[in-house]
């Protein structure tokens, strides 16, 4: 461990500035230059093949030096040149050859060190010009054979046993590797489960008893291609699947750190992000507006509001911070962000050297922080729907008061002597009045947005530290993924257009959504699959670098990543490809030969039961209750939450007022998130914490999760309304009731012995609650239903509160 950690701080320091604080070295201590003539390839290239090409040659480059090419060596690493070709004297690499500094000596000190008459000849050859053969030519490691990086193809379907079970592409896959491993696929799921597995996947939410008979009974050949298409067409879809992507670009209400303030217009680029796969927009154009809206021709407000993926990093505002620090610290945040959501790789962690694993330096990683470093926040003015009436009479009223003001202060002036102006009572309280009606102008909604500024000049950051800036880089991509489109400065276009300086955050967002590129259709091909699936087929979903895993099924990824791309990126195009294959419509029940063979279900043998995420199992509680609010977009809303929560925020700045009305109801993704004091409810069922992008949420199982469900303040409104709406709803017998009750909840009859067991339940519940009035008051909160017996009410509000914690209700068979 030693030995690795000394290598890599000596390999720093080669291509190290003399840095402020480093001492100086005495060249008079170098060995005086070879008298004789020297031969680059007899007396030089030897030195480099043994002593500095293992570390900094095509393989490896350490601190972005490389020495086995004159163009790359002469270009120098992070920190700057390290020859400086006639001037020996002034060249870094010589002083760390010979020794001048023992602690930075090269090669590292476990490493014989180079002779004297090996320094002179390096002496002599760099005084002589650092003369670099053409026939010395660099070993080409761009182009990597790892597997992400290469091409998309598209084969041709595999030959299976059983074609007839095959609906589309997807299931020939799967089925050719089942039948390799002699393994049958799984019966289709019950209709009542089908639909009710896609109106959660597609929509949030869970069907109605009244959608789920129509299905069930709809026995023409089209009907569940029906079913899907009029989902796909709700509304709700914006909601479901926009949720999903706030998870990657780690949505927020508020700026993070401990000040924490409130971002009260962070929720309009989550309104664009419903609006915008609601209407379908393709996949490329929903890219390059988020990225780069601002840089479109002809920009529009609601193409610049996309660029708030990026305005959703951290914030810190308190006093006595170095500004550009955290700046910095955004633009790492976006870089990073940007890699790992498009391309699935993990570039960030270059950001303080080069990558320990992937074919990524850390110059590349600033190469590709620099599509970011010119740009500036900005709140641009985006009034709202009929707000722009309302705020020009405000301010015409405000306006008339300011000069009111004005014209008073002016006649006072004239009135008193000007030495008395800062002590005149009325003047001073004139004053007054004016300030504080200044802090009453009419404001117009925002939007947070990126804004492109002026050029900044961007640096190696040595050791990521912002105050140690290195060689200066341009925007650019890693090298190793250059070759698939190389990004290119835009030629003139003989003077009739402006052409930027240097590449811009439209080139890269272009490059990413190029047909030449493979990492992006993949990447997001493989993340959707694996909201439905529980699993991707790269199970890595943040890593399809050297470290992540291998794909279970590759044909079937680039058959998808093209099927992606294909049709002009239409993502309800593509969702409607995997939830129509006979793969998807699989039962998820377990099998022992697969328990066995298969425990992770990889091979796709049937279908996985996935947990309903935080804001969908609240979303489930309200819905069948009948309290949803179904309002789509909108600011957050502030849900009750336990007391005491919102207390815990800096200096208690962060007060949580509840919301009244239809809004105390809204959906899961309205919830306000105050990053250093979420909502419990989301934390507890495993919500991110919104301050990194998160590709896949983790799914935990704890003693809190019950108590929530049992306890929190909504579930048991929402136990309380379900046990009303049992009882108005659902007329008869409690044998009646209980099978409306089911299908509210489960979607499907209770079988016999559920049913017997849960009338008996009712049974003991009203026993209960008539010998202990006052538990049954609690139960209903102290205001029980009208036209109901109150004891009853409890009885079924208690059942209610049951089936609200079933582990198949918060559960996606």
């Amino acid at each position: 461990m030693r030995r690795s950690l000394v290598s890599f701080a000596l390999a720093f320091a080669v291509s190290g500035s003399l840095v402020a604080g480093e001492p100086k070295r005495d060249i008079k201590k170098l060995p005086a230059s070879f008298a004789g003539a020297v031969n680059f390839q007899k007396d030089i290239e030897p030195i480099f093949a043994r002593s500095c090409v293992p570390c900094h040659g095509p393989e490896k480059q350490r601190s972005g030096l490389r020495l086995d090419a004159g163009a790359f060596a002469l270009q120098g690493g992070n920190s700057g040149k390290v020859i400086v070709p006639g001037q020996a004297d002034k060249s870094r690499l010589l002083h760390l050859v010979a020794g001048l500094d023992p602690e930075l000596r090269m090669p590292p000190l476990e490493n014989p060190a180079l002779s004297p008459l090996e320094v002179s000849k390096l002496r002599k050859w760099i005084d002589q010009g650092a003369q670099w053969p053409k026939s010395v030519a660099a070993n080409d490691s761009s182009k990597s054979k790892h597997w992400s990086f290469q091409p998309i193809r598209r084969l041709q379907l595999p030959k299976v046993k059983n074609p007839g079970w095959v609906r589309n592409p997807i299931d020939a896959f799967v089925l050719a590797k089942l039948e390799k491993e002699n393994i049958k696929p799984s019966p289709e799921a019950e209709r009542t489960t089908l639909i009710r597995r896609l109106s959660f996947d597609l929509l949030g939410l869970p069907p109605t008893p009244d959608e789920v008979e129509a299905f069930v009974k709809d026995g023409s050949r089209d009907a569940y291609p029906k079913l899907v298409d009029r989902l796909l067409a709700s509304p709700h879809y914006g909601e479901r699947w926009g949720r999903h992507w706030l998870d990657l670009a780690r949505y927020g209400d508020s700026d993070g750190y401990e000040q924490d303030r409130p971002r009260p217009f962070a929720w309009r680029y989550r309104q664009w992000v419903i609006e915008a796969l609601n209407s379908d927009m393709p996949f490329d154009q929903f890219t390059i507006e988020q990225l780069a809206g601002d840089l479109l021709p002809k920009t529009t407000i609601a193409q610049k509001t996309a660029t708030g993926f990026h305005r959703n990093t951290l914030t810190n505002r308190e006093g006595g911070t170095d500004k550009e620090q955290f700046r910095v610290e955004a633009c790492v945040d976006r870089a990073s962000t940007t890699a790992k959501v498009y391309l699935g790789l993990t570039l960030g962690c270059a950001q303080c050297h080069d990558h320990k694993y992937d074919p990524f330096t850390q110059r590349e990683f600033y190469q590709f922080f620099a599509f970011f470093n010119s740009d500036n926040e900005v709140d641009l003015p985006a009034p709202l729907p009929g707000e722009e009436e309302k705020y020009q009479k405000a301010k015409a009223t405000f306006d008339t008061k300011k000069k009111e003001l004005q014209d008073a202060v002016a006649a006072r002036k004239k009135e008193v002597p000007a030495k008395e102006h800062k002590s005149d009572k009325q003047l001073l309280e004139l004053n007054k009045m004016l300030a504080d009606h200044d802090k009453k102008a009419p404001t117009l909604s925002v939007t947070p947005t990126l804004a492109l500024g002026k050029e900044r000049k961007t640096h190696v950051l040595l050791r990521g530290d912002f105050l140690r800036p290195g060689v200066e880089v341009k925007p650019a991509i890693p090298t190793v993924l250059d070759h698939l489109k190389p990004l290119r400065m835009p030629s003139t276009d003989n003077g009739t257009r402006s052409v930027p300086a240097t590449l811009t955050r439209l080139d890269l967002a272009r490059w990413l959504m190029d047909e030449t590129n493979p990492l992006t259709p993949r990447v997001i091909a493989n993340w959707i699959w694996h909201h439905y699936f529980g699993r991707g087929i790269v199970a890595t979903l943040e890593d399809f670098g050297t470290q992540g895993e291998r794909p279970s099924h590759p044909e079937l990824l680039d058959y998808l990543a093209s099927e992606l791309r294909a049709p002009k990126w239409r993502l309800k195009s593509f969702h409607k490809f995997i939830v129509t294959s006979a793969t998807y419509r699989q039962s998820s029940k377990a099998r022992p030969e697969l328990l066995t063979r298969d425990p992770n279900n990889t091979w796709l043998g049937r279908q996985n039961r996935l947990r309903l995420e935080a804001e969908i199992i609240r979303d489930n509680a309200l819905a069948v209750s009948g309290l949803l609010t179904r309002t789509i977009g909108g600011p957050s809303v502030k849900p009750p939450q336990p007391a005491g929560v919102s207390e815990l925020t800096y200096a208690n700045t962060a007060k949580w007022v509840e919301s009244k009305g239809a809004d105390r109801y809204r959906r899961g993704m309205y919830t306000w998130f105050q990053r250093t004091s979420p909502h419990p409810m989301l934390t507890t069922f495993d919500a991110p914490d919104g301050v990194i992008s998160c590709v896949r949420r983790e799914k935990s199982n704890t003693p809190l999760q019950a108590l929530t469900l049992l306890n929190d303040t909504i579930f048991v409104e929402c136990a309380q309304a379900l046990g009303k709406r049992i009882m108005t709803e659902a007329m008869g017998s409690p044998e009646e009731r209980v099978d409306g009750a089911f299908r509210l909840c489960l979607a499907r009859s209770p079988a016999a012995k559920e049913k017997v067991a849960l009338v008996g339940l009712y049974h003991e519940l009203m026993k209960a609650a008539s010998a202990d009035t006052k538990e049954s008051a609690r139960l209903l909160s102290g205001a029980p239903p009208t036209n109901v017996d109150p004891t009853e009410a409890a009885a079924w509000t208690a059942l209610a509160r049951t089936l609200l914690n079933l582990d198949e209700f918060m559960t996606r068979e």
